[in-house]
């Protein structure tokens, strides 16, 4: 009797814990086959504004998490076979190599995704084999959810409403007992460099790489995060600092797939009925829940989300491709100092919370004028976390064109940055060139006499760049 043969094409799910694909194959089938693919046209093309579809950051983490899989399976005797081409065009020749009985992969949504899938599928099918689909990805099995995707609720409040106190979160699987090898001969390539991939010495050396890919530092790094902000009780700290909202810095992890959604929220809802925990480990739920409504809207509006008029079909008035506003925006010179603060980290450093993005979106596009979708593709090339239905999920509420979006989307910066930074520290920090500026001028230098800044031995303009839009109205 023929063998039955698992072809397991890794792609937004390196990891071996909780991986739906790779439990599947491994219960259906005699032996299995991990392949993971470079996609030449992701470190090759570039995106419709120019920018590179993967950024430094972004692939340095992938190396590091692909080199993880890869020394995980080593451990088990397996080979995670490394290629390096188009995508389609790769799993079809090895499925044909080895005559896999099934290729099994966690199913993707986004546009140039479907395209890889149906490609694939295509030619599966013209040399009997079926490529099979799991739904492995998101926090909720859509299975389980009250509505099939098409009927997904518009806002974020009806999702929660429907899903959020209803529907359980499954158990993330554990990593397959026993994973029996494909013993055949199948080349693999080995993991490219940054250089090999096109990076040039000036892009690399002028980043700071704050994280390292792989599900072994993610699952470390959740275990960290655990042991230190839900202590409090032991510590004996105040209920308000308790309640402080952090940073968690597991959306990278999630979103190549180290960790998943499901792995993430097991280890955090023991907390939930925790007086001490309660509201950290619901604001954690909660940017669970939301990654998996902008997944389902994506899936549910497909194209429109990245459209001009976003999935609600409107005309944002006033914006335009000027890139020369732009490039102001892209190299921190607007002259605002929290606006350029929250641009030099993601520039440096590949990520930025959650509440600096909305910043950026905000100004480029209240402020510059500068169509939304320009900012939303620097994005995708430089956020280390980029996540697609995310990603453009939130441009297309800040912009006006989602059905999230607020109708008054007026923000005042210096309120804002006064709140987020009321003693400057985060901008001395990533502006040290005003670090002199006393407390009351560090949100807003333009507003120092010129005797002030001489004091500072400061010039605005030169040292700093004065303001490129009018601040008089925030007050």
């Amino acid at each position: 009797m023929r063998i039955k043969i698992g072809l397991v094409w890794f792609r937004h799910d390196l990891r071996l814990a909780d991986n739906m694909a790779l439990t599947e194959a491994t219960n259906q089938c005699d032996v299995v086959l991990p392949v993971f693919v470079f996609d030449e046209r992701m470190f090759n093309e570039k995106s419709e504004y120019g920018f590179r579809k993967i950024g430094v950051q972004r692939a340095k983490f992938l190396i590091e998490s692909v080199a993880n899989l890869k020394k995980s399976f080593a451990e088990r005797n397996i080979e995670l076979i490394v290629r390096f081409g188009k995508t389609e065009e790769v799993v079809y020749s090895i499925a044909s190599q080895v005559r896999s009985t099934w290729v099994y992969c966690n199913r993707e949504r986004t546009p140039d995704e479907e395209k890889i899938q149906d490609t694939l599928e295509t030619k599966l099918w013209q040399i009997g084999q079926e490529l099979r689909y799991s739904r492995g990805k998101m926090l909720y099995h859509t299975g389980d959810l009250p509505f099939p995707i098409r009927h997904t609720p518009d806002t974020y409040a009806a999702f929660y409403r429907e899903v959020g106190k209803i529907v359980p979160v499954r158990k993330p699987l554990p990593i397959p007992d026993k994973i029996l090898p494909y013993m055949g001969n199948v080349p693999s390539e080995s993991i490219p460099t940054l250089e090999e991939l096109g990076y040039t010495k000036d892009e690399i050396e002028g980043h700071v790489f704050t994280f390292k890919g792989g599900e072994f530092t993610g699952l470390k790094m959740l275990d960290d995060f655990i042991k230190s902000h839900f202590k409090v009780k032991a510590l004996g700290l105040k209920k308000k600092k308790a309640h402080k909202v952090l940073v968690t810095h597991m959306s990278p992890y999630l979103n190549v797939g180290c960790v998943s959604p499901k792995t993430v929220y097991n280890a955090i809802n023991k907390f939930m009925g925790n007086k001490y925990h309660k509201n950290r480990a619901n604001c954690i739920v909660h940017g669970l829940m939301r990654r998996d409504y902008l997944k389902l809207i994506e899936k549910k509006y497909k194209e429109k989300v990245f459209e001009f008029g976003g999935i609600r079909n409107s005309n944002p008035v006033g914006l335009s491709d000027d890139m020369e506003k732009f490039e102001i925006w892209k190299n921190a010179l607007t002259g605002v100092p929290i606006v350029d603060a929250f641009m030099r980290e993601l520039n440096t450093t590949g990520f930025i919370s959650f509440e600096g993005r909305r910043i950026l979106s905000q100004f480029l596009i209240e402020e510059l004028k500068v169509n939304w979708r320009i900012g939303a593709e620097y994005f995708q090339s430089v956020l280390i976390d980029y996540n697609a239905c995310s990603n453009w999920g939130n441009w297309n509420i800040v912009a006006g064109v989602g059905y999230d979006a607020k109708e008054d989307r007026y923000c005042n910066f210096i309120t804002k940055s006064k709140k987020l930074d009321p003693k400057g520290e985060y901008i001395r920090k990533w502006i040290p060139e005003l670090s002199p500026v006393k407390d009351n001028f560090i949100h807003e230098p333009d507003k120092m006499s010129k005797e002030q800044l001489e004091e500072l031995h400061i010039e605005l303009g030169e040292d700093y760049p004065g303001p490129v839009v009018n601040t008089d109205r925030w007050v």
